[in-house]
């Protein structure tokens, strides 16, 4: 176990520290797991309907915006996709464990946007680094910074003390931390994650994003997610020491030559996705803390008007073309199209791997492009092809 420090028998005397729920660590892993299935997946987010409940919430939301209203969880797991389905169950299994009152030195709407844009930036990072899992990235961005839960939860006149120096004495919040509790937020939540048995790189990872260079288990995993939480504190909230400042040797390890030399045009850059919206879907206003709900809750953008379409063309489009495509392509096209899914959803739901149904998707497209070169629907069909 990690050690915290004065803290340590503080922290193992708290009777309702939370612990986090089997089923959503074994969705975790079996949604981490290539040989899973969305219908073993589903039997088991079944058993908890308040789990259930939310996904098929998340997987309906305005956020993701699929063709048609998703009424099971089976559903949901294979449109949402296996790394969705984790990201969702980690960010709703978190906030529903530190449910509590509101401060006045604490917002938990900005906390959870730093800690999903931390999340969507560590693993846009990993993706272009070609890191292995970059779900495992998201993962500890998204947990970085849950030892300061903690302390706003647990040590409330700790935790006000620690804001104390930092806004009237000019302290550094590590600093602070240690002045106050002998231990960083840093340390304690890789306290209650090896707690939780989550998995050693993820530990370390919390306990030394701001000192990657402590990490042994994984140093990549931990440069990228403190490369990936000073990238996400141009947003707002942070935990960050100011100013902030990329350790050079994080930087180093995972490629300084992928970083630009603005932190905010790295943020424009890794954090392209909307996480206010992000926020909205995964933690709705009625989740938040009280006292803690947004002022300007009231002045969102009106949403976009539904794009025109000519309902009688595409139909008579699709139903003429499809006789054209053997039984399995056509399959595969109407799912794509008309339920909104990826190729691996739809390797999914067959049973195909999913080289075998891009080529179906592919050979598909070629038959609808050809047609649609005499057609007046060639634009909308740009929209549906994918990159090859």
């Amino acid at each position: 176990m990690i050690g915290v420090g004065q803290l340590t028998d503080r922290l193992l005397n708290i009777k309702d520290l939370p612990t986090f729920p089997t089923t959503a660590l074994e969705v975790m892993r079996l949604a981490s797991d290539s040989d899973s299935s969305a219908a073993e997946l589903a039997r088991i987010i079944s058993k908890d309907p308040a789990l259930a409940t939310k996904i098929l919430r998340v997987a309906n939301s305005p956020y993701y915006s699929f063709a048609r209203k998703i009424s099971t969880v089976e559903w949901a797991i294979v449109a949402l996709g296996f790394e969705t389905l984790r990201e969702s169950v980690l960010s709703l299994t978190l906030i529903d464990l530190f449910r509590g009152s509101a401060m006045k030195q604490f917002d938990p709407r900005k906390f959870w946007k730093h800690a999903i844009d931390t999340a969507t930036a560590g693993r846009s990072l990993a993706r272009e680094l070609k890191y292995r899992i970059p779900g495992e990235a998201y993962a500890a961005g998204l947990l970085h910074d849950i030892g300061t839960l903690v302390l706003y939860r647990y040590f409330q006149e700790d935790f006000e003390e620690i804001n104390r120096l930092i806004n009237e004495e000019n302290m550094q919040p590590s600093q602070a931390e240690v002045v106050v509790t002998g231990t960083t937020h840093g340390e304690v939540g890789a306290w209650l994650a090896s707690k939780w048995n989550f998995p050693s790189y993820l530990v370390e990872a919390i306990q030394f994003r701001h000192t990657p260079a402590f990490a042994e288990v994984n140093p990549e995993l931990t440069a990228i997610t403190h490369v990936a939480s000073l990238i996400a504190s141009c947003t707002g909230y942070s935990c960050a020491d100011k100013p902030l400042k990329f350790d050079m040797a994080a930087v180093q390890l995972i490629g300084i030559d992928k970083l630009g030399v603005s932190v905010t045009a790295l943020a424009d850059k890794y954090i392209g996705d909307d996480a206010s919206t992000l926020v909205k879907v995964k933690i709705p206003m009625t989740d938040y803390l009280p006292g803690a709900e947004p002022h300007d809750a009231g002045n969102e953008p009106a949403p976009e008007p539904p794009e025109e379409v000519d309902d009688g063309t595409l139909k008579r489009f699709f139903k003429d073309a499809i006789k054209l495509l053997p039984s399995t392509e056509r399959l595969v096209v109407t799912l794509k199209l008309y339920e909104g899914l990826e190729l691996r959803q739809v390797a999914t739901v067959l049973g195909y791997e999913e080289v075998r149904v891009a080529e179906y998707y592919k050979n598909a497209i070629g038959v609808l492009q050809q047609m649609a070169e005499r057609a007046i629907l060639t634009n909308r069909l740009d929209q549906w092809k994918m990159k090859y």
